[in-house]
């Protein structure tokens, strides 16, 4: 019955598999996992035409991709907070006031807001159990109750943007705080596998890791392949690539396990979706995106990020899909695996009909922004050929996305012909009618 393995490199030495089919196998609505890598883009992970920079050991991840579908032009915030801001309520950052990581309150989330997690439970009857494990980063810091207050049902992980120490970290959950000094990936995973032996009912798993989030701190050595690293700061400081190269195969490693811990009738019960919450920092970025930077700007290199989804009825396999998706449509997507009705949801629309069919209905543009952060600040959107950017300042660029992913012509620069022109105006003209 399964023949698509999942390396675990656990002590035990086992492999975890995952229906070769896809098919359902178990009655009952999905269980899902959402796993949330921060600071993660593809030119450290991912296998994509152009983009040859040195890539984390993800086997785990790998193979998710292999039993489902990559996204190629996954969208989310240069940030975090917006891009979560979103992914939670469905919306463009402009409507839910969250543009940025700086300054508040352009980084906290309103309570009038409705959750993921809250319209799951209502339009289910509760019949889900909802966790929160890892990175919340959407309210102020002293507001220990917050994830509760927007019916997360069960909350552990950290409030603010990073932890400080992968060793070393405050936890909170339920209002009360307590130093962990677990590493943090391994004590996440340890808290999944915990809360989802707890449940009876089908689950939604938001997994956030801080993971590869700075400070690169060297994983156990246990979880990583190179056991030369030190874990000294003058050498991280010296090459950190390595180092946050090596988070990313620790938490790939962990992700192996939580999945090798999960009942085989849970496992073949659940969808696995997993993306990147906004490019790679920019001590670590790579080729193609070190001409305009990763992490904190409106380019791709910010923006589009790896977005895997494999599991239950996902029957397309091993393929890419180049259709445009953004962070909004996680929540739609999400919410009509769990009530099988929400295929849109304000700003976001299900993706889920492209699990199964390469002709389902898509999206014709996407949109992202960023404000009350840097002289970055702006927005972007593009359709299947073209991107615009406009920033704050007063900067535009044009490029005809299709043929240039890389972003190298900016035709704003040059002599545009009618199909540009054409297309910069359809693009102007969606940005006034959202």
């Amino acid at each position: 019955m399964f023949t698509v393995l999942i390396p675990l490199f656990s002590a035990c030495k086992k492999a975890v598999s995952i229906p070769e089919n896809g098919v359902d196998t178990s009655n009952g609505s999905p269980n899902i996992v959402f796993i949330i890598a921060d600071d993660m883009g593809w030119d450290a992970f991912g296998k994509r035409a152009g983009y040859n920079g040195q890539k984390a050991n993800t086997p785990t991840l790998d193979s998710l991709a292999k039993t489902g579908i990559t996204y190629t032009n996954f969208w989310v915030n240069p940030v975090c907070s917006p891009t979560r801001a979103s992914l939670i309520t469905g919306k463009y950052s402009f409507r839910t006031g969250v543009g940025g990581v700086d300054t508040p309150p352009t980084a906290v989330l309103q309570n009038s807001e409705v959750s993921l997690q809250k319209y799951i439970s209502t339009q289910t009857s509760n019949a889900y159990a909802t966790a929160l494990i890892g990175k919340w980063h959407l309210s102020q810091n002293s507001n220990l109750t917050a994830p509760e207050s927007f019916e997360v049902g069960y909350f552990s992980g950290f409030m603010s943007g990073m932890v400080n120490d992968y060793y070393d970290w405050t936890q909170t959950s339920n209002g009360k705080q307590e130093t962990i000094s677990t590493y943090s990936t391994t004590h996440f995973v340890n808290q999944s596998v915990t809360w989802i032996g707890q449940q009876t009912k089908p689950f939604f798993l938001w997994l956030a890791f801080n993971a590869p989030h700075t400070p690169f701190h060297r994983p156990p050595l246990e979880l990583i392949t190179d056991k030369t690293l030190t874990n000294t700061q003058a050498n991280i400081n010296k090459n950190p690539l390595p180092y946050y190269l090596a988070a990313i195969e620790a938490m790939d490693k962990e992700i192996a396990r939580l999945i090798a811990a999960m009942p085989a009738t849970k496992r073949e019960n659940t969808v696995f979706v997993f993306i990147g919450d906004n490019g790679t920092p920019g001590q670590v970025v790579q080729e193609p995106y070190t001409n305009h930077g990763g992490k904190g700007y409106l380019f791709e290199g910010g923006v589009n990020t790896p977005l895997i989804v494999s599991g239950k009825n996902i029957i397309r396999k091993n393929e890419t899909d180049n259709s445009l998706v953004q962070a909004p449509d996680i929540f739609a997507t999400i919410a009509e695996l769990c009530d099988g009705k929400t295929s849109s949801y304000k700003d976001g629309n299900s993706i889920k009909g492209t699990f199964t069919s390469k002709t389902a209905l898509k999206r014709n543009y996407v949109y992202t922004e960023q404000f009350g952060n840097t002289n970055n600040d702006g927005y972007t959107l593009r359709n299947s050929g073209y991107k615009y950017i406009k920033l704050e300042n007063g900067k535009e660029y044009f490029y005809k996305i299709s043929a240039d992913p890389t972003e190298s012509n900016n035709l704003i620069s040059g002599t545009m012909n009618a199909e540009d022109l054409i297309n910069l105006d359809e693009l102007k003209k969606v940005k006034t009618g959202l």
